[in-house]
């Protein structure tokens, strides 16, 4: 029996909703025993000639003056030599701390999150693990775009999508009504605060969701993409994610809920890349699982990178870091209030607000009679005025999150003009 068998058998008994979901890729994945695997098991040794990279012969690197001078305040191993495969422990720890301290609660025992090159690395490497030709994937439209390259493209999956909104609220309804259409195993897709609407849902809505998903048959991986996740206004909403309820009740033979995040958003790092795949399997199962992500990321991307994966831990070090992102939180707060008004004064039939509560994004969908895509021209050519037309529906997202308040009036008056053109 080879490796991969060996990962499968611990799977099938142990976690029999993971196994059924693999892809045909996923169950041939196991990490090779090759130089990284092989490097681990030598790293206490006193000359170590295993890995191809510059070292003063001690295990530190012998980085460029220039460039160690621009980053003096990191840990030069960490910053300049090669990660581990799944990422630095002490910045996986790290993170798994902060995750516990925002999920309340829960009780829920998750293993150590493995780092990934931002959220769309996580998400293919999620994609290749459990989606193929045999694969329902169960997503609410609009949705973002990189899920049909990720799904569709990539691996030959189904898209089995559902309207987001019925009546102003998440479509629970349209999530049970697809799930019960699928006949084999299923991804099924949550993004909240949701991209490209802007909406999270209530407490009501989110204990509806968790009851379709954990009554499904399965067997499914629940994939909750994070990427928004502590953008919220609003007192009403949900701050821990959805991971942690669907964690608390899964049951393995039928459900696993994977948890995507990252430092993009959370902590307003856009260009570090530094994403974490979360999930709650423990002991001898959790070492089968992480034995298949790592192949597929050592295969792709392999290793995360340093320097990014040095400045976040130094990040979450700091003592007053999460007043700092809530000052950054109360700036998009603002943005999303003034956004509120101006659009609750704009006199136009033509253009609708879609619910919007969280995040960074709003929808505005355009009478029928008007082409969003020449909207949006318009709006470059006429007004200086850019925002995004999403396919499949006749709207504009406009993501607020990169407008400064005082230009969000102006922002709205161009669209209500623009409008007017076309009427």
């Amino acid at each position: 029996m080879n490796e991969a068998q060996l990962l499968n058998t611990v799977l099938e008994r142990q976690a029999p909703a993971v196994a059924r979901c693999l892809s045909p890729l996923g169950r041939r994945a196991a990490f090779p025993q090759g130089i990284p695997f092989q490097a681990s098991q030598a790293q206490d040794t006193e000359i170590n000639a295993c890995i191809g990279q510059l070292t003063d012969g001690a295990g530190d690197p012998l980085p460029l003056p220039g460039l160690q001078q621009a980053t003096e305040q990191l840990d030069p191993k960490m910053a300049f030599l090669y990660s581990p495969q799944d990422g630095h422990e002490s910045l996986r720890r790290a993170w798994a701390a902060r995750q516990r301290r925002l999920s309340g609660t829960s009780v829920v025992d998750t293993a150590l999150p493995m780092v990934v090159h931002g959220l769309t690395h996580g998400c293919s490497i999620l994609a290749n693990l459990f989606a193929d030709p045999n694969t329902d994937v169960v997503v609410a439209t609009p949705m973002w775009g990189n899920y049909r390259l990720i799904f569709e493209l990539f691996t030959g999956a189904r898209i089995k999508s559902y309207p987001f909104f019925r009546e102003g609220r998440f479509n629970v309804a349209g999530l049970s009504e697809t799930l019960q259409s699928v006949a084999g195993k299923a991804v099924i897709i949550f993004n909240f605060p949701h991209n490209p609407t802007g909406y999270t849902p209530q407490q009501e809505e989110i204990e509806a969701i968790v009851d379709t998903v954990v009554g499904h048959h399965g067997p499914a991986i629940a994939l909750i993409d994070d990427a928004y996740h502590g953008l919220i206004y609003e007192p009403n909403l949900m701050r821990r994610s959805l991971f942690w309820e669907l964690a608390e009740r899964a049951d393995p033979d039928k459900l696993c809920p994977m948890r995507l995040d990252g430092v993009t958003k959370e902590l307003v790092f856009f260009g570090g890349r530094v994403g974490f795949i979360s999930h709650p399997l423990m002991g001898e199962v959790q070492a089968a699982l992480h034995a298949k992500l790592k192949c597929i990321a050592r295969g792709t991307t392999n290793v995360p990178a340093g320097p990014s994966q040095a400045l976040v831990l130094k990040a979450l070090e700091l003592p007053d870091l999460e007043d700092q992102i809530e000052q950054r939180t109360a700036v998009l707060k603002e943005r999303y209030q003034r956004l509120k008004s101006e659009l609750a004064d704009l006199r136009s039939s033509k253009v609708r607000a879609w619910p919007f509560n969280s995040g960074a994004f709003a929808l505005l969908e355009v009478d029928a009679a008007i082409n969003a895509e020449q909207l949006r021209q318009n709006l470059i050519v006429e007004h200086s005025v850019g925002t995004v037309r999403i396919d499949g529906i006749n709207a504009l997202r406009l993501a607020y999150c990169s407008v400064a308040t005082a230009a969000i009036p102006p922002l709205i008056r161009a669209i209500g003009d623009a409008v007017e053109t076309f009427c």
